[in-house]
């Protein structure tokens, strides 16, 4: 469960942050990955992604509605802000361009709509607890999930 930090501002008006905000997580562990990807027909360069890379990542709130997302490997980090509702494209790390909508549901659940160049869509659940994060996968045309546990590093 997510814990609310209460802040005061510079106006001295209460507010809350979400406790995952500006936190760094790595995978830990997953779960069904191999299965899903089998079952979605995904390509084999996201699948590697899916199930042998352990990049950290980061969602900072900027604002009500726009938050950064840090994604930093071996090899690269990658930096993209969004609005909460609204599609952005995005580069995947094979090269492919991806349409992604972002929504909250609560102040613990961040979720991600991704529209594949093919039609495919893919579906990314992030449950947020004060240390840990687990993401839940599942694609169009399959009932499978995906489960992928993340430890905050930093």
């Amino acid at each position: 469960m997510i814990t609310l930090q209460n802040i005061i501002s510079p106006r001295g008006i209460l507010e809350q942050k979400m406790s995952f905000s500006g936190k760094k997580f790595r995978r830990v562990r997953c779960e069904n990955v191999e299965e899903l990807v089998k079952a979605a027909n995904i390509n084999e360069h996201i699948s590697r992604i899916l199930q042998c890379s352990a990049p950290t990542f980061c969602f900072t709130k900027l604002d009500d509605e726009t938050f950064q997302f840090t994604l930093q490997t071996e090899e690269i980090q990658y930096t993209k802000n969004f609005r909460l509702g609204e599609e952005l494209e995005m580069e995947r790390r094979d090269g492919c361009k991806v349409k992604i909508t972002y929504t909250m549901e609560g102040d613990n659940v961040l979720k991600q709509m991704i529209k594949q160049p093919d039609g495919k869509v893919a579906y990314f659940r992030r449950e947020f607890g004060d240390t840990e994060t687990k993401m839940i996968i599942t694609t169009e045309g399959t009932n499978i999930q995906a489960f992928i546990y993340y430890e905050v590093v930093e």
